[in-house]
């Protein structure tokens, strides 16, 4: 992902959040989906840790939009069912939440491209759970890291699997020499209070 410039640092003109935040760096993961080694690459470390993990998964879900992409790939690779979940139901049409047949009790496995705040997946999550279903794991590409996440998981009592996160990417960053040691650490400390941290 390093190489394929899918990380954008920029602690001098940070990027803005939805949720109003400002963070040194941006990952744009929809790269992946441009490279078909490295896109494959991903499919196949989503779907083995999925299989690891969770063997007795019965379906896939994607959060919409973004991870619908890879979730049609891990769920074609494990040849399992897919649906794709939206954080809110739609305003319009069926007015569905989740799009795709789903019944009640199927143990069901969310996938995510990335998880910053954690907020989408953990709607996905409680709207699979509303539809009786079994949530075994939030398995995703990239995680930030965030402890106040990490307390929202535990608080909804959901497991969070990354392929990476922060540490693994600042870490190369470093000795592919695209960030230095003191942005790095200056990362770090955004990554401590990343509310706190401003433009």
């Amino acid at each position: 992902m390093l190489q394929l410039k899918a990380f954008k640092f920029q602690l001098n003109n940070p990027f803005k959040w939805a949720n109003g935040w400002y963070a040194p760096l941006y990952c744009d993961d929809r790269k992946i989906l441009s490279y078909p080694k490295i896109r494959d690459f991903i499919r196949i470390e989503l779907a083995r840790t999925i299989a690891e993990i969770y063997p007795d998964a019965d379906v896939i879900a994607g959060v919409a939009t973004n991870a619908i992409a890879h979730g049609v790939l891990v769920a074609e690779q494990l040849g399992l069912p897919f649906v794709y979940v939206h954080p809110t139901p739609k305003d319009h049409g069926l007015e569905n939440q989740i799009e795709g047949d789903l019944r009640p009790r199927q143990n069901v496995v969310v996938l995510e491209n990335q998880v910053n705040i954690g907020k989408n997946c953990l709607k996905v999550v409680e709207a699979l759970r509303n539809n009786g279903c079994n949530v075994l794991g939030i398995v995703t590409i990239f995680d930030y890291g965030f402890s106040s996440t990490r307390k929202n998981m535990e608080k909804a009592e959901i497991d969070l699997i990354s392929l990476t996160n922060l540490e693994t990417v600042l870490h190369h960053a470093e000795n592919l020499e695209i960030i230095n040691e003191e942005q790095s650490k200056a990362i770090q400390q955004w990554q401590k209070k990343p509310s706190k941290w401003s433009k």
